[in-house]
């Protein structure tokens, strides 16, 4: 086979080729395509790889197989052909990778950590071998903007042996042979064999999402380009809508949130202290020594429930105490024993009464989608 150029390593703004096929074989996934010449990116270095057409064809992946770029279609090909890159695709990509680029490079530079991770899709994921700090971060990520403002030229080189030796550049591996090393001056020298934007003003915006602590080190997510403003653009609606909810301004709503949390603190507590109140006299109002008691107290959710059903056995010694609680269209329901085995009861009562739930010998607990007339008639006849 005679030796294949791959136009995107010479010139990644390449959208439209010209090409002839060298063979085309039916494949698990379509139809395995190789080209004299092609401007498709192979998946590969973290980046995803390009879409597009073939002449009439899909192009639905591109690898590199043995050193040769594949790509699969959804049609066979024969013969001269023309190829189209999916523009938007390449260029987010080449957006999203140099911006990786200075943000690992300006990290390495000043904290001496090296990216030891790097996955590529709408959001770009990348770990690090050292932990950074929001505060770090905020820096890094200003430093990163600073470079694209700059508009700074990128450098693609081809070194010999005898420069890459004296080269400073970083690689998750070492390399031989041709090795092409990529450079955004005052940020980062990288060897890759992605596709990257010419000036750094292409990439127009750089944003740092989050961070997390991951193994020894830290994980960070980040958009670059139209994603950044997409990010960015969210965040901004969301924030006029909570500013209209919390009547705050566009600068306070986290001051308008945190007084928000501590009122609703304040509510449930003054809840927490209404229903121990009504749960005392719930239990002061019920006779001892029942068989069964059943009562329905839709104030109460499914922690009082057990509570007030457990009080009422210990304390008034019932020998099965039922709590219901109208949800809806369903009856929550908490049955509780420490003298009969609940667990025998509990198929046939959801059986009869519609519903769903399970437990242990002393406690069941679930749903019953059955009238409270219907469901207090059967648990008298069940249990009385």
């Amino acid at each position: 086979m005679s030796e294949m150029h791959e136009l995107y390593d010479q010139n990644a703004y390449i959208r439209e080729f010209d090409s002839e096929v060298v063979s085309c074989t039916k494949g698990k996934k379509g139809y395995e395509v190789i080209l004299k010449d092609t401007a498709f990116y192979p998946e590969g270095g973290g980046q995803p790889c390009d879409l597009g057409m073939i002449n009439d064809a899909k192009v639905l992946d591109v690898k590199k197989k043995d050193g040769i770029v594949v790509h699969t279609t959804d049609k066979p090909l024969a013969g001269k052909v023309h190829g189209t890159i999916d523009w938007q695709r390449r260029f987010h990509h080449m957006q999203t990778h140099s911006g990786e680029h200075i943000v690992s490079g300006l990290i390495h530079r000043k904290y001496g950590y090296d990216n030891v991770g790097f996955h590529m899709g709408d959001t770009v994921l990348c770990d690090f071998d050292g932990e950074l700090t929001k505060e770090q971060l905020r820096e890094i990520e200003n430093e990163a903007n600073q470079i694209i403002w700059y508009n700074v030229e990128a450098l693609i080189t081809f070194p010999s042996e005898e420069e890459l030796k004296t080269l400073d550049y970083r690689s998750k591996k070492a390399l031989t042979g041709i090795v092409r090393i990529v450079e955004f001056p005052g940020a980062d020298v990288c060897a890759c064999c992605g596709t990257h934007v010419r000036r750094t003003g292409e990439i127009g915006l750089i944003r740092i999402l989050s961070s997390e602590k991951h193994g020894q080190g830290t994980r960070i997510s980040m958009v670059c380009g139209s994603r950044a403003l997409e990010a960015d653009q969210l965040v901004a609606d969301q924030n006029r809508l909570i500013c209209a909810k919390l009547s705050a301004p566009a600068g306070k709503t986290a001051e308008a949130v945190d007084k928000l949390i501590r009122q609703n603190e304040e509510l449930k507590k003054q809840n927490s202290q209404m229903a121990a109140k009504l749960m005392n006299a719930v239990v002061d109002e019920t006779e001892e020594n029942q068989k069964l008691v059943i009562i329905r107290n839709d104030f109460f959710d499914a922690n009082m429930m057990r509570k007030l059903a457990d009080t009422i056995a210990d304390r008034k010694k019932a020998g099965i105490a039922v709590m219901l609680h109208q949800n809806g269209p369903v009856m929550n329901y908490v049955i509780l024993s420490h003298t009969t085995n609940l667990r025998e009861y509990s198929k046939k009562l959801n059986d009869t009464l519609k519903g769903h739930g399970g437990g242990s010998r002393e406690m069941i607990q679930g749903v019953f989608a059955s009238d409270e007339e219907t469901i207090r008639k059967v648990l008298q006849e069940t249990f009385a």
